[in-house]
């Protein structure tokens, strides 16, 4: 950068550089006009193709600049400046400072993030695209060197807008450009098809993969062999390199990274939505805020349950003995001060379904002698190691269908409950924290061969988080809670707990 070129538009100060890359070099520079820090990025003089390029560079950073969402860098400016040392114009755009550095240099610092925290990046990243993609502006260079963060931590997308000028120029070469960005680019676009939407979320897809992993999918020797393993070869499984990955958060990735634009997420905030459901808590964290911060709890699948650490400090362990004694002397008097003054107390029938009213609160929760996965349509085979997670009473575990890459593709799939003996049931009551997907009640009276030998008890209903599917005192052994359709969005459906009430 000569001298005469310190100064851009007669307003910008360029003070140091802060990253370069095959595409542009970034300054911290002093906007002397309005007395702030902005952060100016000169793009390679070589990607300046003429003045058809110089409109199209202008073009897109105008429609980027009316871009407004807190999870997208401001543009301030655009411009170009020419030098004598220079034989074309150099193009600039003047954008909002962020003092925290890139994603990139944070996961090289850290290493991969927590399940929780890679989600929640991922989900703002879905936020800032969606916000995009309604104003018909595809980024085509997602990837964690484009991720800014704040001084406060907060999170931003930058560049939207430059990767398609400098794509459509035409003597842009592929390995100085676009294979440049080789990790995260979608098997569309490199057999040379016009990127889309779904392009950014395969990009997103990559990105989380790395966040969680450590590393992108297919990490290959050059840029030739990544880019055909973007085409014919599938990721390895992520909880193969961290085996606490829930499984919902690995099919979500999956889905993103489908060969196929069609079979990936629709929307970005379709994509979002099921990051959020796929997280399992309430709230998603900050993505960044700092790691023993307080979270809320989260769903936990039973395999992933056995493999949280469970040992303490001796420290912490001393710290807990005073809370553990209070915690001990309270329940003790919860225990005994009614028995003294209120006599004899009634058996707890347990939890009612929510909407259910005080009749289901009378109602005692039949015994299962047995439950199993039911697959009789498929391979017979269906998570049956997890079944028992659905009458553990713990409704923070889970069982969970297979993964279906374009729905069901199969009448039904589910669990089937053997009583021990003929019951009357008044109602099933299911657990489940993916709401949407459809469930409809069987019974039988001898052990079934499929479904079609049962009898449906109710319609078919769209499950909540709790659902009650009523039986009307309905006398039966063996029982089906058949899945017949999978939630929007997701490839699996899990159920937590099921209860069957007696009439």
């Amino acid at each position: 950068m000569s001298s005469q070129a310190a100064l851009l538009a007669d307003r910008y100060r360029l003070e140091s550089r802060i990253a370069a890359g095959g595409m542009a070099t970034v300054w911290l520079a002093r906007d002397e006009v309005l007395a702030r820090s902005v952060a100016v990025k000169l793009l390679h003089p070589h990607l300046a193709g003429g003045p058809s390029f110089l409109h199209r560079f202008k073009q897109e950073a105008i429609a980027a600049a009316r871009l407004s969402h807190p999870r997208i860098v401001s543009i301030f400016d655009t411009g170009s400046s020419t030098s004598s040392d220079e034989e074309c114009a150099q193009p600039f755009i003047v954008m909002e400072y962020c003092s925290g550095g890139t994603l990139a240099s944070l996961l090289g610092d850290e290493g991969p993030l927590e399940p929780d925290r890679a989600v929640a990046v991922a989900s703002d990243i879905c936020d800032a695209l969606s916000h995009a993609h309604r104003f018909g502006i595809v980024h085509r260079d997602v990837k964690p060197a484009n991720i800014l963060l704040t001084g406060e931590r907060e999170l931003k997308v930058a560049d939207f807008g430059i990767a398609k000028a400098a794509f459509d120029t035409s003597d842009v070469t592929r390995t100085g450009s676009i294979l440049g960005s080789v990790a995260y680019i979608s098997p569309e676009q490199v057999e040379g098809a016009e990127p889309d939407q779904r392009s950014d979320i395969y990009a997103v897809g990559i990105l989380l993969y790395e966040l969680l992993a450590g590393r992108p999918p297919f990490p290959g020797e050059n840029h030739l062999s990544v880019a055909m393993a973007h085409v014919h070869e599938q990721p390895p499984s992520l909880r193969g390199f961290r085996a606490q990955i829930p499984r919902r958060t690995e099919q979500v990735v999956m889905k993103a990274l489908s060969k196929d634009p069609d079979e990936r997420f629709s929307s970005a905030e379709d994509m979002r939505l099921a990051l959020g459901e796929s997280s399992g808590a309430t709230a998603l964290i900050s993505p960044f805020s700092p790691p023993h911060s307080p979270t809320t709890a989260t769903r936990v699948h039973p395999r992933d349950a056995a493999e949280q650490p469970r040992a303490q400090t001796a420290s912490q362990t001393r710290n807990l003995v005073p809370i553990f004694v209070v915690v001990a002397a309270a329940v003790l008097l919860g225990l005994v001060l009614p028995r003294i003054f209120d006599g004899p107390q009634k058996p707890d029938p347990g939890p009612a379904a929510s909407g259910n009213g005080s009749a289901d609160a009378r109602s005692p929760i039949l015994e299962i002698a047995e439950p199993r996965d039911f697959d009789p349509l498929g391979d017979e085979e269906e998570h049956s190691e997890d079944v028992s997670a659905v009458v553990d009473g713990n409704p923070g575990t889970y069982w969970t269908t297979e993964s279906y890459e374009d729905g069901l593709g199969k009448a039904g799939v589910g669990l089937l409950f053997d009583l021990g003996r003929t019951r009357a049931v008044k109602a099933a009551v299911i657990t489940s924290d993916t709401p949407g997907m459809t469930v409809e009640l069987r019974a039988a009276d001898e052990p079934p061969a499929d479904s079609a030998t049962m009898t449906p008890v109710g319609a078919p209903a769209g499950a909540e988080e709790v659902t009650r599917l009523g039986a009307g005192g309905r006398r039966a052994r063996y029982w089906l809670v058949w899945i017949t359709d999978l939630p929007d969005a997701l490839s699996s459906a899990h159920i937590a707990e099921v209860r069957f009430l007696g009439a």
